[in-house]
């Protein structure tokens, strides 16, 4: 979401990104290094899908070295005895060569969803964020849709399908959603300084209905949420007695939430209980950031005893950017 220039980093410090006063939860068992795209590459954003047991994991990479211009990219992995197997990046979605999109690509979300576009069948929808800007604001949310989850994918003619007027603020972004039914997806997002939700119904996209935007209290921006078949899971990032070196808008902890699913979003009681941390102590890393779940092709845990986040580390100093490589931590899910 272009989360890697310093103006739009001050507005996500200023909204999402605060410090955290609830107890803590439990730290992850495992903490393991996933993949990088190499010297010159930054990898963040995830978005994690597990179907056969092969992985797919949708994020945010430049394309040349060393230049900071967003794209989206997929990397597959294959069970083998000793872990996953990752395959090279593959680029599923540039920037456009005009309109709101034309600067960056970024924060996917794919799942599984059949829907009918111009009289084509297609299986799978990601929502992203775009940006027109240099300075990262005005971000919006859009669609593309795709046959096979693998790509290629074509995008919506009629984005961005969540809007947002104000080019002096952040924006909408860092959407993830869950599939509820054959008709109907809840999609959660971050607008500028809270955290929402609402419902859409893609499956004739040529004449989509997009539903009312709630805030959900108690989530603040940059959380990523997934559903088990009793409860709703959230995580973010956030900063804990974090020092003032570079760079000051990443977080160092991820935040591991749960509610059931009985709980109303919009509660006027916070229901959301932490269970899972883990910051430098677990990681070895001073930042710890964009963290975002495993789940399956609809959104839903596919274990209710484990959950694996994905997340980005990166160092301080000069080389920062250049340091966000995907790690993955695994959670207990504790009654």
């Amino acid at each position: 979401m272009s989360r890697v220039f310093s103006v739009m980093m001050l507005a996500f410090v200023l909204s999402g990104c605060r410090p955290e006063t609830h107890k803590k939860g439990l730290p992850p068992r495992h903490v393991n290094y996933v993949l990088s795209g190499g010297s010159g590459f930054y990898d963040y954003a995830p978005s994690a899908i597990e179907t056969d047991s092969v992985r797919y994991i949708f994020l945010c990479q430049n394309k040349d070295p060393f230049k900071v211009v967003d794209h989206i990219y997929l990397y597959k992995g294959m069970p083998g005895r000793d872990g996953y197997r990752w395959g090279p990046g593959k680029e599923v979605l540039a920037p456009s060569d005009t309109g709101w999109d034309d600067v960056h690509v970024c924060d996917p979300d794919v799942r599984a969803f059949r829907l009918t576009y111009k009289g084509e069948v297609y299986n799978w929808i990601m929502t992203y964020l775009g940006v027109d800007r240099w300075d990262g604001k005005h971000n919006r949310i859009g669609l593309a849709f795709a046959k096979q989850i693998e790509g290629p994918y074509i995008k919506y003619d009629k984005n961005p399908v969540i809007a947002y007027g104000d080019t002096s603020k952040w924006g909408a972004g860092q959407s993830t959603s869950v599939v509820l039914d054959t008709a109907t997806i809840q999609l959660f997002y971050s607008r500028t300084d809270v955290m929402c939700v609402r419902n859409i119904k893609p499956a004739k996209a040529d004449s989509m209905v997009i539903g009312r935007e709630h805030v959900v209290p108690y989530l603040h921006t940059n959380t990523y949420v997934a559903f088990s078949q009793k409860s709703r899971y959230a995580v973010s990032e956030l900063r804990r007695r974090q020092s003032k070196q570079i760079p000051t808008w990443v977080g160092n902890h991820i935040r591991l939430l749960r509610e059931p699913l009985s709980e109303s979003l919009s509660a006027k009681e916070d229901g959301w209980e932490e269970i899972g941390f883990a910051g430098p102590d677990q990681t070895g890393f001073p930042r710890n950031h964009n963290p975002g779940f495993l789940t399956d092709d609809r959104g839903y845990l596919p274990s209710d005893s484990m959950a694996v986040v994905y997340f980005t580390t990166a160092v301080t100093g000069e080389n920062w950017l250049w340091s966000y490589h995907l790690y993955s931590a695994e959670f207990d899910l504790t009654p």
